[in-house]
């Protein structure tokens, strides 16, 4: 009787902190027959809970349609053609209003011509084949859609890089079209639900630190643009992410001194923060200031760079997320490379205030390392909830208790089991293992966050690799 009261309570206290934990519903088996899920990537959702996918096998394309609970519906080959049935070349797979679509071009004598050829439901190739534009043959295409619309953008990359930026809505009715030269290369584009398109590009490493990025702005209604550089005269700025956080336009990054040589990949030393008021430019507030000198200092005594050679060299920007009161907080995640391993070793978080000031710097210290061939199982997947970050990656250095309290382990017995992080506003971490999560080495089956497709803060569509066959789930916060 006294170990059933005692049950009773466990349970009862165990219940609440089960009902907080993010689940996974996981879809059926479905064989790999020797698939690199490296390459297998999520394009988003369709119509009824759907949702696409490419898997890329040497030059061949393959597009992939799933039903809502992860079953494989249908797959096709992409062979692409111009409109006179001749063979075209493969660009993007893309979305609209839940729709895919096929983008090629074909490149002839002095030009290079750019075209949209619908797939439906079925995976049937449709008739009508748009000619979108046309350009010079080294022009690199890049696009962005947003609901129905479509932002092309077709970049010469011989100077002065003259681009043209065009805007399509509906049935592919052209609703304005710019041509003007933009500096840089194509970095990362963000489209308004209004249309309005933001365009990052990034400079040569031998450019003037005030100009290491540009931002350019094309209005919705009649494509009218304007520019804004992205940089100092004391500082350079090293990586930039752009973002549409509350209606506002954000870029946010991490700087160097500006004596710096950007290509020598300097250790960041500090961090910039542009917010643009409903992305009128006039009214931007900027912030540059030092990372953090306490945080520096106790990062390098907990994780010493032992011939990594300045370990922050190799973080790598990835996102920014929205935070109450208008605040914004940037993630990274230190990654580096070789010929035969890979290793991502912590994810670094600082969070900005309305007027870019950074209010807290932190790391979730990991360390995941892997064969570079292998699935990659490293990596992360991050939301907010109200004033709190939440991340969720696989642990590859310890095991937990009933009471979920971390057992060293030996590498041959970690279970790779998913963690969720949970980091309050001033900066205190909460651990804990998703065990409903039916993944890791008991089940030889473990999810793979890098492939992850957020639909919305608290949904994400995940992948889960097991040998011989994966899965898709649905991860719910």
């Amino acid at each position: 009787m006294v170990r059933f009261l005692r049950f009773l309570v466990l349970l009862l206290f165990t219940l609440p902190a089960l009902a907080q934990e993010p689940a996974i519903t996981w879809g059926p088996e479905i064989p790999q027959r020797n698939r690199n899920l490296n390459y297998l990537q999520l394009i988003g959702p369709g119509n009824n809970n759907t949702f696409y996918t490419r898997y890329t096998q040497t030059s061949q394309v393959t597009l992939e349609h799933y039903s809502g609970n992860g079953q494989r519906l249908w797959a096709v080959a992409i062979a692409p053609l111009d409109p006179a049935g001749n063979r075209a070349t493969f660009e993007d797979l893309i979305l609209l209003n839940h729709q895919v679509y096929l983008l090629s071009s074909r490149t002839e004598r002095y030009k290079k011509e750019v075209y949209i050829q619908q797939i439906d439901l079925h995976g049937n190739y449709m008739p009508a084949i748009h000619l979108l534009g046309t350009t010079t043959p080294d022009a690199t295409i890049y696009t962005q859609t947003k609901d129905g619309r479509l932002i092309l953008i077709l970049q010469q990359q011989a100077e002065p890089q003259q681009t043209i930026v065009s805007s399509f809505q509906g049935s592919f009715t052209l609703r304005w079209q710019v041509s003007l030269p933009v500096k840089g290369e194509v970095q990362q584009t963000e489209v308004t639900e209004a249309g309005t398109a933001y365009i990052l590009t990034r400079l040569p490493a031998t450019n003037s630190p005030e100009a290491a990025f540009f931002l350019y702005r094309f209005e919705g209604r009649n494509g009218s643009n304007a520019m804004q550089a992205i940089g100092s005269t004391a500082q350079r700025p090293l990586q930039a992410k752009l973002g549409i956080l509350n209606g506002d336009v954000i870029v946010a990054g991490t700087t160097a001194p500006a004596p710096f040589v950007a290509s020598l990949q300097p250790e960041p030393t500090g961090t910039f923060f542009y917010r643009i008021p409903k992305g009128r430019l006039r009214r931007l507030t900027l912030n540059y200031s030092p990372i953090d000198s306490l945080f520096l200092q106790n990062y390098k005594a907990y994780k010493p760079d032992q011939d990594h050679s300045q370990r922050l060299r190799h973080l790598q920007l990835q996102q920014l997320l929205p935070l109450p009161g208008n605040r914004t907080a940037l993630l990274g995640e230190v990654t580096t490379t070789s010929a035969s391993d890979r290793h991502t070793d912590d994810i670094l978080i600082t969070t900005f205030a309305a007027n870019g000031a950074p209010q807290l710097t932190t790391s979730v210290n990991k360390h995941q390392a892997e064969a570079a061939r292998a699935v990659q199982l490293s990596s992360y997947i991050a939301t907010t909830e109200a004033d709190t970050i939440k991340l969720i990656y696989l642990d590859f250095e310890y095991n937990y208790n009933e009471q979920n309290e971390i057992i060293m382990a030996s590498p041959r017995a970690i279970l790779k089991t998913p963690v969720l992080v949970t980091i309050a506003p001033d900066g205190k971490q909460r651990v804990r293992p998703l065990r409903r999560s039916q993944t890791g080495r008991h089940q030889d089956f473990y999810l793979v966050p890098s492939a992850a497709y957020k639909l919305s803060r608290q949904e994400f569509i995940v992948l889960g690799s097991g040998k011989g066959y994966y899965k898709f789930g649905r991860l719910k916060f």
